[in-house]
């Protein structure tokens, strides 16, 4: 957790879909600096993942992909068998109101949505042989999704942001879920988060304020991150103390 001399986050968007002509994400993704720059902190890279996630059940074959920790995946010029460890994604995709959406939880089943490509989303889950059998019927981020909204409403007070529990169970939640399925298989930390943009805001300053929201997310994720690791390490400390401290 919390590897190298930066950050390495990982930000996805979605291709247009149904009868939308665009979907805002892909400009808010391109919008966002390739870099964060973070005062007495380490910085944050931003890798925009060029291929947007298409309407189609088989685009979420390339979520495992994405934490598989190859650089290849992100960099096709690379040697091959190079690593590069993901501290944290930020999944974006858009919603149909005029609010950004930080999501708290996916749902493994009850999807109701048919894709561009004719198939629907599978409806149930769970059960034996099925995509994610025996997972739980909710994952949940590690992040505390309230923080990272107070911490919207504080640096843009004019921004209408929001946490939500219903990501629509439509092709947004399968992303999701399908990224903390991934981490939660791998018995890794569940260091993504999906962004609902308000779907309502296309304009150019529409765009530019979204990805301030993006910016703002991802720079929480990296805090909260940052607050576990300090957090795991006070404790090991206090562990090891103890285990050398003369026993009475």
């Amino acid at each position: 957790m919390l590897r190298g001399k930066e950050y390495q986050v990982v930000v996805t968007a979605c291709a247009p879909f149904k009868e939308n002509e665009k979907n805002p994400t892909q400009d808010v993704k391109l919008k966002l600096p390739d870099r964060i720059e973070r005062e007495g902190h380490i910085p944050i890279n931003i890798i925009k993942y060029p291929v947007d996630f298409r309407n189609v059940i088989t685009d979420m074959d390339i979520i495992p992909e994405l934490w598989s920790g190859k650089k290849k995946v992100y960099d096709p010029g690379c040697k091959q068998g190079q690593k590069l460890y993901i501290d944290a994604m930020l999944h974006l995709g858009m919603n149909f109101s005029d609010v950004w959406q930080v999501e708290k939880r996916a749902r493994r089943d009850g999807y109701d949505w048919v894709g561009d490509d004719g198939v629907p989303l599978p409806k149930h889950n769970g059960e034996k042989g099925r995509r994610w059998e025996g997972l739980p019927e909710v994952l949940v981020p590690v992040f505390d999704v309230d923080h990272v909204v107070r911490r919207l409403h504080e640096e843009l007070p004019n921004t209408p942001t929001q946490t939500s529990t219903d990501a629509g169970l439509l092709y947004c939640e399968f992303i999701f879920y399908t990224s903390l399925a991934t981490l939660f298989r791998a018995e890794e930390i569940p260091r993504v988060l999906f962004l609902h943009h308000a779907g309502k805001k296309t304009t150019k300053q529409d765009i530019e304020e979204g990805a301030k929201v993006a910016a703002s997310v991802i720079c929480s994720m990296i805090d909260q991150l940052e607050a576990l690791h300090s957090a795991l390490l006070r404790h090991n400390d206090r562990t090891q103390r103890a285990s050398l401290s003369p026993q009475s």
